[in-house]
């Protein structure tokens, strides 16, 4: 493997949080490439990653943590929900930084690296998939997810332009105070997570990034358009004056079918 030179940013004292649902396919190539770029660079890094599911993730990810003592790992069983397997573990960062990261590592960590020669000036470091650059995103995810972010910046006035990249850079105390204003447990936690930190007066950027899109990937374009859908006019709502006037069989209805998706 080849080593990633580390020798013109500042690496920051770093925790890497991996919400990983059934992945036990994939999280060892993750964790073979971030092991091995923490132990050559000599890194004051770990990291946790959060499992849910019924497969044999736990067992690939013991495996590394007993060779790595950095690396440690956290388990449900069954489905939590993308953004509960973040913030279950939230509070257990140690690092500086929080660096969460998806289980497919569709951005290589040389890309991510570059984030880190923001840190002085930003608090949320952003990494934008969709910069027009060659990225080669199927239509049928790409679409949907610029419909997305378009109702995104037009409802809650967040000026982000990928929301949904599973990768980002976040202060970790102001992750910690944000994951506690966070309730959403499906993907929309990415939203919600920007949104009450934009909030807080937290200083963030995006850098476009080099993408390559992975065709195991999980991603269910008709259950992430209504969950998406759904999290975000129930969201909207909740931080609005009509929030009052919501029905209890409406907030019911949102918290059973759609909120962990």
């Amino acid at each position: 493997m080849q080593s990633i030179s580390t020798q013109t940013i500042m690496m920051p004292s770093t925790t890497i949080i991996i919400p990983a649902y059934n992945e036990e396919g994939r999280i060892g190539g993750v964790l073979e490439e971030i092991t091995n770029f923490v132990s050559l660079n000599g890194l004051n890094w770990d990291v946790i990653v959060s499992i849910d599911g019924t497969d044999r993730t736990e067992d690939v990810v013991r495996e590394f943590s007993i060779n790595h003592p950095f690396v440690r790992y956290e388990r449900e069983n069954g489905r939590s929900g993308k953004g509960n397997a973040v913030k279950r573990v939230v509070n257990e960062s140690k690092g500086e930084f929080t660096l969460i990261a998806d289980a497919d590592m569709s951005i290589s960590l040389s890309e991510i690296i570059k984030g880190f020669s923001f840190c002085d000036g930003y608090d949320v470091i952003l990494f934008n998939r969709y910069s027009g650059d060659g990225n080669k995103i199927p239509l049928l995810r790409r679409i949907p997810s610029r419909g997305f972010n378009v109702l995104v910046r037009t409802l809650l006035g967040l000026k982000v332009r990928d929301t949904q990249c599973g990768y980002k850079i976040i202060r970790t105390d102001m992750a910690k105070q944000a994951f506690r204003r966070v309730g959403v447990t499906n993907t929309f936690f990415d939203v919600a997570l920007l949104y009450h930190i934009s909030k807080m007066g937290g200083r963030i950027m995006e850098m476009d990034v080099k993408y390559a899109h992975n065709g195991q990937s999980k991603f269910n374009v008709m259950s992430e358009i209504i969950g998406q859908g759904a999290s975000l006019i129930a969201f909207r709502l909740r931080h609005s004056r009509f929030y009052k006037y919501v029905p209890h069989w409406a907030t019911d209805l949102y918290l059973r079918k759609f909120r962990w998706i």
